[in-house]
């Protein structure tokens, strides 16, 4: 299986290289570089409310992500269309009967040690006990009407927690954990 991001192979790239980040001022140790973008395991759990039932209620599933982590520097050299970004797409697998089946999530904001913003983009596909697979929901923070913020922790070594609370611009509501683990083998 080839993994994608924009359409591009990321196993072309080496995955464990470190995120490159700016010198750390004089007396501080710089950030130590970050786990593996691709199949991490992850835990994901999505609140939705105020959607008049369409959306409605609390998603979970942990699987490995497709991707999670910021955009390395050797991703940026290798692919002139790729940017620097902090990016989840998850899980793995297409086409599973899972109660979430699609997070994609990025920021050009979050990066480089940068850890709150309101500047992502985030689309979420779930299976509605009510409705089955709706429409995936989706907040795009540079439109009109659409708020939000992202914010990234490391509870432990290797981890990222990404945590975005958010408004569409049909007045949904989202509260969105995305906890990606490093993988097993580094």
């Amino acid at each position: 299986m080839r993994i994608l991001l924009f359409g591009i192979s990321l196993f072309a790239v080496a995955a464990a290289m470190p995120v490159a980040r700016p010198s750390a001022p004089e007396g501080r140790t710089s950030e130590a570089p970050q786990a593996a973008l691709e199949q991490r395991p992850t835990d994901v759990t999505v609140v939705m409310s105020t959607s008049r039932k369409k959306y409605d209620g609390t998603y979970t599933l942990s699987h490995r992500s497709r991707a999670c982590g910021e955009v390395t520097q050797a991703m940026i050299d290798a692919f002139q269309h790729v940017s620097r970004m902090f990016l989840v797409e998850f899980p793995v697998v297409d086409g599973g009967d899972y109660e979430v089946n699609d997070v994609t999530f990025n920021s050009k904001a979050l990066v480089g040690g940068v850890t709150t913003t309101t500047k992502f983009y985030l689309s979420v596909g779930v299976k509605s006990p009510r409705i089955g697979h709706p429409a995936e929901y989706v907040l795009d923070t540079s439109k009109p009407d659409m708020t939000g913020t992202a914010t990234l922790t490391t509870p432990s070594a290797g981890t990222v927690q990404l945590k975005v609370d958010g408004v569409n611009d049909r007045g949904e509501t989202v509260n969105l954990t995305v906890v990606c683990a490093p993988r097993r083998d580094q």
